[in-house]
């Protein structure tokens, strides 16, 4: 295969219907029929290519629904499959044009391109569910909430002092996390300092968010998935995981980085300015060595030439996990748990997009031209890896 001829065939405009056909919220407590029409799509679209679509169920505690990772596949031998993953739930009210319509999208039209190839296999394309925050754990805390006066039926504080005091406690909960308490730990410490300015009511309800904290609060879907794949002895070559990948500004100090990450830490092309965030995100985990090195590569060919900003971490899960939490906010985290190379293509969230997690993620802020490119990337990426 060329990967230049390849690469030409990727229409940006295919990209922008496919966030369009997603846009909307899509959270399994909110708008379940939503996140159910978005599944139904992306297993259409697959089969569209003519790819081996599957589903993987999953079931988590709380709730009674089903769950759906949605999979095609481009497989034609017994080998090590690479995988190109994307997640398409939203957080509660956010329509996920960027977060995370975007990835899906890219992630469609490389499985479009490539299945067009005679010459391509082992390549599975699976978008997950439940990525974002525990549902159950959402949906406990929201009855709590209403059960103690705290919140009304729209899911909405009932006074001020109370929307002040629950935003302080997530402050102070993040920079706990941010100095390298875990999840817990940090929520405790955030509501012992607030625990004298508290009504009755917000203290108790600051304790149940700590007794009820599941053991699994994000990547319930790629969680699931992996915990199978691992007990049915599938191979995995690597994985390309996509999480937010449409959002470009040339705005001075646009882009920001996690406290416990050093611009100086990462390797770039074609970036003047990293506090400009006009380029993608990488990062990989130092077993990610040959996944990093092809996607920078493909990154530079002329007919891509996609500005990058690279992070390739020397530690191991557990250090990543007691110091650098941000980086494990999406559906990689998983298969790094497992030992299994994966990357990470991000606009870096709210550490660029100001709309992340709101109502205002929408298409209008996107930049499709920069997405054309990440799907050439990844399109260059898995044919280096799968031909080598």
């Amino acid at each position: 295969m060329n990967i230049v001829d390849v690469v030409t065939r990727v229409d940006a405009e295919r990209i922008y219907q496919h966030v369009l056909r997603l846009e909307g919220v899509r959270h399994p407590v909110d708008s379940p029929q939503k996140l159910n029409e978005a599944a139904d799509y992306i297993h259409s679209e697959f089969e569209k290519c003519g790819l081996t679509v599957t589903e993987h169920e999953f079931k988590i505690e709380g709730l009674d629904d089903t769950f759906r990772n949605i999979e095609g596949a481009i497989s034609h031998e017994e080998s090590p499959e690479l995988l190109v993953t994307s997640h398409y739930d939203t957080y509660p009210a956010a329509p996920g044009a960027d977060d995370n319509a975007s990835a899906v999208a890219v992630m469609l039209e490389a499985a479009r391109v490539l299945a067009q190839e005679k010459d391509a296999r082992n390549i599975r394309f699976i978008s997950f569910s439940l990525e974002e925050p525990n549902p159950a754990y959402q949906l406990r805390l929201r009855k709590i909430a209403q059960s103690l006066g705290l919140m009304d039926d729209r899911h909405r504080f009932t006074t001020m002092h109370a929307q002040k005091m629950l935003k302080q406690l997530r402050i102070l909960r993040r920079q706990a996390i941010d100095a390298g308490k875990e999840n817990g730990e940090a929520l405790s410490e955030a509501r012992s300092q607030l625990e004298g300015q508290m009504t009755e009511s917000e203290r108790k309800y600051a304790q149940e968010m700590e007794e009820i904290l599941p053991g699994k609060y994000f990547c319930l879907g790629s969680a699931s998935w992996v915990e199978n794949a691992l007990r049915s002895g599938k191979k995995v070559l690597g994985v390309i995981n996509m999480d937010l990948v449409g959002y470009t500004s040339d705005k001075q100090h646009s882009q920001a980085y996690p406290k416990m990450l050093d611009p100086k830490m990462f390797q770039t092309y074609h970036v003047n300015d990293l506090t400009v965030g006009n380029f993608i995100v990488i990062v990989g985990k130092a077993d990610s060595g040959k996944l990093i090195q092809s996607f920078c590569a493909q990154s530079k060919l002329d007919s891509i030439d996609l500005p990058y900003a690279c992070l390739q971490v020397p530690f191991d899960y557990e250090m990543i996990a007691r110091r650098m939490w941000d980086l494990l906010r999406a559906d990689h985290a998983p298969f790094w748990r497992a030992g299994i190379p994966a990357i990470c293509l991000t606009d870096s969230a709210e550490f660029r997009f100001p709309y992340y997690h709101t109502p205002a993620d929408t298409s209008d802020k996107l930049d499709f031209d920069f997405a054309a490119k990440i799907c050439k990337a990844t399109i260059a990426t898995a044919i280096d890896l799968m031909t080598s």
